[in-house]
């Protein structure tokens, strides 16, 4: 079982998602403290501990968030690899939801996963223009990237105390 380690600042905002040996070390260090565990042991020579899921770091860290870079399979993968049309999985592409020729941008609010069917349909209009059906993408954050979804929902059952 190695879902990753899902890290949390001192403030308990969401900064990074980590390795199960790292985020070991960092509470085993005394940098962090486990905030929510499996109830599977870990059990060393060194005596039992709790399998970290969620941990907070003691100290604050300033830090900057990244700004993800658009990609093709990154727009597939948060369209879950579906067009947001019609819902199919077959002959993708990306669409400009503002075609470039009307000043859309190469940005994650302007493209979307289409298939080729409703890519020749829309052409160079506007969704609305075109009959289909309107859509509002938004950029993914930095951990729906690499957040398991084993984890997302512990996150969540987290936020959810508060």
């Amino acid at each position: 079982m190695n879902v990753g380690v899902l890290v949390l600042n001192s403030d308990y905002s969401p900064i990074n998602v980590t390795s199960f040996k790292r985020g070991f070390n960092l509470v085993f260090k005394g940098k962090a403290e486990v905030v929510q565990s499996t109830g599977e042991p870990i059990t060393t020579y060194l005596g039992e501990f709790l399998r970290p899921i969620i941990i907070r770091l003691l100290d604050y860290i300033h830090y900057r968030p990244k700004k993800i870079s658009v990609s093709k399979n990154r727009i597939m993968k948060r369209d879950k690899f579906r067009c947001v049309y019609c819902g199919s999985q077959k002959h993708l592409t990306i669409d400009h939801v503002i075609p470039k020729s009307k000043g859309g941008q190469n940005t994650w609010s302007n493209m979307v996963t289409c298939c080729s069917k409703c890519n020749c349909k829309k052409g160079d209009r506007t969704p609305e223009e075109a009959g289909l059906k309107s859509v509002y993408p938004k950029e993914p954050t930095l951990f729906q990237d690499v957040i398991s979804s084993e984890l997302l929902q512990s996150w969540e059952n987290f936020k959810s105390g508060f």
